[in-house]
C-alpha cells in the first residue's frame, strides 16, 4: 500500500470512529503503554490531538508520564515558518494554545527544547506498517524533525489501527519508530 492510499483509507476508517470507542481506545492505548520498560527520562515531545481529525487522546500519555516524573519537561510542536520545520516548546499547565493556518493549536510560549534534549517523542499518525514505518498528513515536519534527534530518542506512535504489511514508497526520508502503541498490542520495531 502507497503512503497516499494508506492516507485515504485510514481517514475514513478514523472518521467512523465512535466517540464512545474512541474513549475506550484511549484508555486501553494508555493500559497498553504502561506495559512499555522506558527509561526515567526528563523531556517528552508531545502532540497537541486535534479533535476534527478524531488523534488519540495523548493527554492522558502524559499525564502518566508527568505521574512518574513530576519534574517532566512536556514539549508541543510549533511550526517555525511554512518551510516544513518545526520546535518542541516547553510547556506548563498554564500555557497557552492558540490555532495556526492548519488549524492546529500550538503553544505561545518561547521557551524551546532542542532535539537533542528529548528523550521520548509521542507522534500522531494515520497508519503504519510492520517495519515501523508511519504514515502522517504528509507535510513531513516529523520526519524533519526526528532526523534531528539523539539516536537514543525513543520514537512511539499511537495507532487506534493494526499495522499494515507494508508501506510500499517509503525514502530516505523516513524514520521508523521504535514502538507503536495500539488499544491491543505494542508494535516494538
Amino acid at each position: 500500500m502507497t503512503k497516499k492510499e494508506a492516507r485515504k483509507i485510514f481517514k475514513e476508517k478514523r472518521n467512523g470512529i465512535a466517540e464512545s470507542n474512541r474513549m475506550r481506545w484511549d484508555d486501553l492505548i494508555l493500559i497498553q503503554f504502561q506495559t512499555l520498560n522506558l527509561p526515567f527520562v526528563d523531556y517528552v515531545f508531545s502532540f497537541y490531538p486535534i479533535d476534527e481529525y478524531k488523534e488519540i487522546n495523548s493527554f492522558i500519555i502524559t499525564e502518566y508520564l508527568r505521574f512518574r516524573n513530576p519534574n517532566l519537561h512536556i514539549c508541543y510542536p510549533k511550526m517555525t515558518s511554512n518551510d516544513g520545520e518545526m520546535e518542541a516548546v516547553v510547556c506548563n499547565a498554564d500555557t497557552i494554545f492558540e490555532a495556526n493556518s492548519y488549524g492546529i493549536l500550538e503553544p505561545l510560549e518561547s521557551e524551546v527544547a532542542s532535539p537533542a534534549l528529548i528523550d521520548i517523542i509521542i507522534i500522531p499518525l494515520l497508519a503504519f506498517d510492520e517495519k515501523g514505518y508511519r504514515v502522517g498528513y504528509g507535510k513531513g515536519y516529523y520526519d524533519r524533525y526526528l532526523k534531528e534527534c539523539r539516536d537514543d530518542c525513543i520514537k512511539i506512535g499511537v495507532s487506534y489501527f493494526d499495522a499494515i504489511g507494508c508501506i510500499e514508497d517509503t525514502n530516505e526520508y523516513d524514520v521508523p519508530l521504535n514502538f507503536c502503541i495500539t488499544p491491543h498490542k505494542v508494535y516494538a520495531f
